[in-house]
């Protein structure tokens, strides 16, 4: 695995990770997502391969786990319309970023 390891921690080294604050708020987001692949597992890898110190990674990804159970809650609480309003607000969001990214490449040909 370390040959894994090793090609993974050169290739992250290489993006330029910003502040341990904005360390802490990426990961936390990522974990708070509840969306398969973006738990605490693969956060606790991200915050490895990112270098975090082991205190604020922990606190980062109990952050983000807590509040993904927040919002899968909030939706099961809201029953059947919650749901469907959760998949309607996804959708809206997904297809206003897929459109800025449209536009966006449409100015860069020109």
């Amino acid at each position: 695995m370390s040959p894994i390891l090793s090609r993974a921690e050169k290739k992250s080294s290489s993006l330029g990770v910003g502040s341990v604050e904005k360390q802490w708020a990426s990961l936390a987001a990522f974990v708070g997502i509840p969306l398969p692949g973006t738990g605490a597992w693969t956060g606790a890898m991200g915050a490895f391969l990112l270098g975090m110190p082991t205190a604020v990674a922990l606190s980062s990804i109990f952050t983000g786990v807590v509040s993904a159970g927040v919002i899968m809650t909030a939706i099961t609480l809201a029953g059947k319309k919650g749901g469907i309003g959760a998949l309607a607000a996804l959708a809206l969001i997904t297809g206003r970023e897929f459109l800025a990214g449209k536009e966006d490449g449409a100015e860069a040909e020109e």
